[in-house]
């Protein structure tokens, strides 16, 4: 019986090592943040391992794939990030407002540490309840999402971008796109980044985030789309260790 438990559970572990696969190469892969720590720290796991820290106040909550990073408050931040500007790119994560936002105050989710620039992605500036503002090196652009209220649950965000065009999915499904006509500016490397807030401004993003991914290829709609079913199908599987401890006591 024991073997068959632990045969069983490498099976298991098998399959969920296929569908966590990223649509992407690993080499692609500028910075990854699964959140799995305490909430005390945030640890970047891609080729690059970038240092950075949590601010205020967050903690560790049930995310989509294991655990999250809840703000309260609080911001992940990040001194600039040495990485050459790619030639194409794709932004991902999973987001959960702590409540229903409808646009009261700005929030931002993703922005620079220090400073002006591109990219940053923000609800209720301007009258637009949610947008990704992105740049080329000859100007500053955005695209609109058409959702007017965003629920307390889980949505996946991907946001793409090459010298053509920009284009965002809420949910694996287009939610704009636009023209971008030139190369790519990034301003995470001379500016670092933030995670929840803006640079010291205090428009702090309520809720949780959970694996956030930068890549320097941008991703097609079926890899949007299998990038996303694969997280999803993760999660009945993301407490791993209390399994495997459960299997050895038997």
């Amino acid at each position: 019986m024991k073997m068959k438990k632990i045969l069983s559970f490498n099976v298991i572990l098998t399959l969920i090592m296929a569908l966590v696969v990223d649509a992407a190469d690993p080499k692609d892969l500028i910075i990854h943040l699964p959140f799995e720590g305490d909430g005390k720290d945030v640890k970047d796991v891609s080729p690059n391992k970038f240092k950075g820290e949590v601010v205020g106040k967050a903690k560790s909550v049930e995310g989509v794939v294991g655990k999250a990073l809840e703000f309260k408050g609080g911001a992940a931040k990040f001194d600039p990030l040495k990485f050459d500007a790619p030639k194409a790119m794709t932004i991902e994560f999973w987001f959960k407002p702590s409540e229903t936002v409808k646009c009261g105050g700005r929030m931002d989710i993703l922005y620079r540490k220090n400073g002006g620039g591109r990219p940053h992605i923000t609800f209720c500036r301007g009258g637009v309840t949610f947008g990704h503002y992105f740049a080329t090196k000859a100007v500053e652009l955005e695209v609109r999402s058409t959702v007017l209220e965003f629920e307390n649950k889980w949505y996946y965000y991907v946001a793409t971008q090459t010298k053509k065009e920009a284009v965002l999915y809420i949910d694996g499904k287009v939610e704009g796109k636009a023209d971008a006509g030139g190369d790519i500016r990034i301003d995470f490397p001379e500016h670092g980044m933030s995670i929840a807030e803006d640079s010291g401004g205090g428009t702090f993003f309520k809720g949780a985030v959970d694996e956030f991914k930068i890549w320097s290829v941008a991703f097609t709609a079926e890899e949007v789309t299998k990038a996303m079913e694969a997280a999803l199908a993760v999660e009945p599987y993301n407490r791993l260790t209390t399994k495997w401890a459960a299997i050895k006591s038997d």
